[in-house]
């Protein structure tokens, strides 16, 4: 299966992006001009681009599962070749559960209101606080990297 997907994996997704797209216009092009009939507050109830909507939901799972499953049988399959990602994966879960530990839940200012609107819990908001504050971490160690890189590669 990997050598076949590896051989014609391009074709295929591409070749069922195709399908999808012809069912989609095959079903909305013939009712398209009932479509623009309908008044504005009629239009949001009309089921003519469910068939769009499932077929990009269904790919985006498509992908999701292969993605997933992928992933784990190369870092199975390959297990020495997959330590330093594998390093990497527990670096940014020992700094997301340090932050994450660090966190302290909003009790005052201007997002206490927000999170009474949307019932958001102590866990919850440190939770939040800290994947937003990894992703800072993250975001200035590429730019960092970015920098380094470019003056690195200008003095080479």
């Amino acid at each position: 299966m990997y050598k076949f997907l590896t051989k014609n994996g391009q074709l295929l997704a591409f070749g069922l992006g195709v399908l999808i797209t012809i069912l989609f216009l095959g079903s909305v092009i013939p009712g398209l001009e009932d479509f623009n009939m309908l008044s504005k507050e009629e239009k949001p109830t009309t089921n003519i681009f469910n068939i769009g909507i499932a077929g990009a939901i269904a790919l985006a799972v498509i992908a999701a599962v292969a993605a997933v499953v992928f992933g784990i049988l190369n870092t199975v399959m390959n297990l020495k070749g997959s330590v330093k990602g594998l390093i990497g994966v527990a670096v940014l879960l020992v700094l997301f559960f340090a932050l994450y530990a660090m966190a302290t839940p909003e009790t005052s200012g201007p997002l206490v209101s927000t999170i009474e609107a949307f019932n958001v819990t102590e866990g919850q908001s440190k939770f939040i606080s800290g994947a937003i504050n990894t992703s800072l971490i993250l975001a200035g160690v590429a730019a960092a990297a970015f920098v380094i890189s470019e003056v690195r590669n200008f003095f080479k």
